[in-house]
Parts: structure tokens; sequence; C-alpha cells
């Protein structure tokens, strides 16, 4: 998939710290001179810095914070993931435009993203709300050829890719709580949601949706204080969504390409030394009835075997399912009591 003729120029001046003319970035992306002076004017509008000077041409010095494809792409060190992305400022659902797209083809990796959502979900139909401009909201569209059973370790690599930005970014310590929520001192900074589309015994595709709580103050709210949190409590500070999407998207990548070629041993192992559950007591809640145990491992297709009780284990399969940890409950618990006894 080509390039938008903005986003093919942004790249170019972001080549280099120096100066390029309009007449060599013409000949190089064979456009028009006019067509560049419009779109970098587009492009300061939007907040862009782009100095020039006569006789040497334009030089990139900084983008702005926004979600935009041409901002997206600059520098993404991506070959599958991104290829194509398709912005909206507010949507009722990334997931549910993606599988809209995803029916009609687009090219693997195809990024949705967006500012806000009116109808954002989580897993069991659950609202994920987020203020508008404040936390990252996409997805990924994927068409692996691989057998349905396989498709959950995409979650893997979802949750994965999210816990490795936040440490080799903000020195995070981020875990994963099956089957894909990613938590942060006990509270939920992230979720990821899978949506798959089977035909018989093939997949036909498969859409990766993650919700990134980067700037949302939710120690304000006095329901989410204590279960979410997000990178700017975590850090003390305002931070930049792009260099955090960016990062997200080639750990995806990365992780994609191995999963395609088989290393899925590789992930699984990653996945699970980031994983907040094993060997701990844990609640399985399926069709409101609860079931206790000892999360013993995640077998290679993304099923909780649980240790019971009675000495036996059983498999748990993601799905309709919620999972308790029972230390984190009580300590919750523990916490709101202090709360409100200091009112």
């Amino acid at each position: 998939m080509k390039k938008e003729i903005g986003s093919k120029i942004l790249n170019f001046l972001a080549s280099s710290s120096g100066f390029h003319s309009g007449s060599m970035i013409a000949r190089k992306l064979k456009i028009s001179r006019t067509a560049i002076s419009e779109k970098i004017r587009k492009f300061r509008t939007l907040g862009c810095k782009i100095e020039s000077r006569p006789g040497q041409g334009y030089r990139l010095v900084s983008v702005p914070d926004k979600l935009l494809p041409p901002f997206i792409t600059i520098g993404l060190k991506t070959t599958i993931i991104g290829r194509q992305v398709f912005f909206y400022p507010k949507i009722d659902s990334t997931n549910a435009q993606a599988k809209e797209i995803a029916v009609h083809g687009v090219p693997d990796g195809t990024l949705v993203i967006a500012d806000y959502q009116t109808q954002g979900q989580g897993r069991l139909k659950r609202q994920w709300v987020s203020p508008p401009k404040k936390n990252l909201l996409f997805s990924v569209v994927f068409y692996p050829s691989v057998a349905p059973s396989k498709v959950f370790q995409m979650t893997f690599f979802a949750s994965l890719a999210v816990c490795k930005t936040l440490n080799t970014l903000f020195k995070i310590k981020a875990g994963i709580k099956w089957p894909n929520d990613v938590y942060v001192n006990h509270r939920k900074i992230c979720g990821a949601l899978t949506d798959v589309s089977l035909d018989q015994k093939r997949v036909k595709w498969v859409v990766v949706g993650i919700g990134l709580n980067v700037n949302a103050d939710l120690s304000l709210d006095p329901e989410l204080c204590n279960l979410a949190t997000s990178i700017k409590r975590e850090t003390g500070r305002v931070q930049k969504r792009l260099p955090i999407l960016k990062r997200i998207l080639e750990e995806m990548d990365c992780l994609y390409k191995c999963f395609l070629s088989g290393e899925t041993k590789r992930i699984r192992d990653e996945w699970l030394s980031y994983s907040i559950i094993l060997g701990k007591k844990v609640t399985i809640f399926s069709d409101g009835r609860p079931e206790t145990g000892i999360a013993e491992t995640i077998d290679g297709d993304g099923a909780l075997i649980l240790l019971a009780p009675d000495g036996k284990r059983e498999k748990i399969v993601a799905g309709d399912v919620s999972l308790r940890i029972q230390e984190t409950e009580d300590r919750s618990q523990e916490s709101e009591v202090r709360s409100k006894e200091s009112e």
C-alpha cells in the first residue's frame, strides 16, 4: 500500500536533520513542487514546525503530539503493522470499525486509531471509558494463516508489547493478569480485546484492540482511583502519546513476525515472565459460578491451568469468564475500609 503524499514528504524530511530543497523532494518523490508547498502549509497549520530557507529548502524541526497518520508513520520501525492508518477524532469503537474494514480487505497490520470512543468496550461487554485526547485507543487488523486454536496467542503479544513498552520507556514495572489486562501497582492500566472471524477451520481475520491509560487523571475519580491507573499517574507528569504508540506498534510488529514464523513458545515464555497470577490463589467466575484454585500455568493455546483444592487440574479457556486474584481483592477491600474510616 502506497503511503499518502503528506506521509512521504514528512518521512523524507525526517530522514535527516538538514535542509532539503523543494526540487530535490519533488524529484525523489516524483511529485510537483506545488503539491509539496501545499502539504507543508497544511502541516504547519496542524502544528508542525518546518523551517524554510531560501536556496536551502525545508527542515523538519518537530511534529505535534497528534495521532494523525503522517505523524504516526514518521520513523515508525515496522514492516507489517501501520502500513495503512485510519484515524478518527471520534468513533463508536475502534474494534467495531476495524472489524468492518477487515471484512472488505485491508493490508495486514492496518491500524485504526481514535482520540475518543463513544462506545469503547472491553471483555464481557464491559464499557471502556476514556476522556478525549488523553489515552491510546486503537485496533490492528491481522490476517494470520494459523489454526483457530492459536488465535488467542495474539492477545499474548498485545499485552506483552504494552508491558515491554512501559518498562523500556518509563521503567514502569507492569504485569499481565490473564487473559489480557495489564496492571501496575495492583491497578489496571491497559486492556486488550481480541475479535476473530472464522470460516470452518480457517481464520479469516483477527482484530486486536488496545486501550491504554496515558494521561487520564484517574486519581480524581473516587470509583476508579483504587482500581485503575495511568502512565501520568505512575510517572508524575503528562506524557506524549506518539512515542508510546510507536513503541507498542514496533513491539507488536516484532512479536507478530515471531508468531507467524512459529516461535510461539518464545512468546508464551516471555508472556509468562510478566504474569501476576502464577502461583497465586485465584477465583474464576463463569456463568455466575465461582471456582477457586491456584493459577498453575498458561498452556500453549492460552488456557489457564487451575489447580483445584482436591489436587485436580482444570483447563480454563478465556471467553466469558472473569478472574480475581484473592490477595489483590483482599488488599483492595482493606484499602476501601481505610478510606471510609478516614472520611
